[in-house]
């Protein structure tokens, strides 16, 4: 899956409005891979076509947008997953969550760096509307009280135990 992850990453370059100034797009990638493989998803953020601008996996008809973040520590519940407003044109019928933890990271000029992967978590679903109407959002230079964060963008974050389970997903 990492080295998937890796190649899909050198071949799709930078992206447009990337938070992590493309940094975080291996981690992106690998992200799918897990919840593709969790769930029998296919994956078509990597294929040709338009799908692949609005969704990262299907499921028979359901359309998933997998959003993954990287962190040192594992995920506590009151700690936030996050949507760019840039990515608000992205069409779901569901948005996943994931949190890789990795042993260590740099911080340098470029961005962050993260080394050697811990472990991966699946946090949580939530459909787009209501994952809107829930979130807080926070625009560039404000700062997420609850980690000290500061928004290089405009984003809407949710603590992850106001995530849907994943019961409610598989029925």
């Amino acid at each position: 899956m990492m080295k998937r992850a890796r190649q899909k990453a050198l071949a799709l370059g930078l992206l447009n409005d990337s938070i992590t100034a493309g940094t975080g797009t291996a981690a992106g990638y690998l992200g799918e891979e897990i919840v593709a493989a969790y769930l029998g998803a296919e994956i078509v953020s990597d294929r040709a076509g338009t799908d692949k601008y609005d969704h990262d996996l299907r499921l028979g008809g359901m359309r998933i947008e997998v959003k993954t973040k990287r962190r040192t520590v594992p995920p506590l519940p009151h700690y936030t997953v996050s949507i760019a407003e840039t990515s608000l044109h992205q069409m779901p019928d569901v948005y996943i969550f994931v949190s890789l933890q990795f042993a260590r990271s740099t911080r340098s000029a470029t961005g962050v760096q993260y080394f050697n992967l811990i472990d991966a978590w699946l946090l949580g679903q939530k459909a787009p509307s209501e994952f809107l109407r829930q979130a807080t959002k926070l625009n560039p230079g404000d700062v997420d009280r609850s980690n000290d964060f500061t928004a290089h963008v405009a984003m809407y974050n949710l603590p992850i135990d106001r995530l849907d389970a994943w019961e409610s997903f598989l029925v």
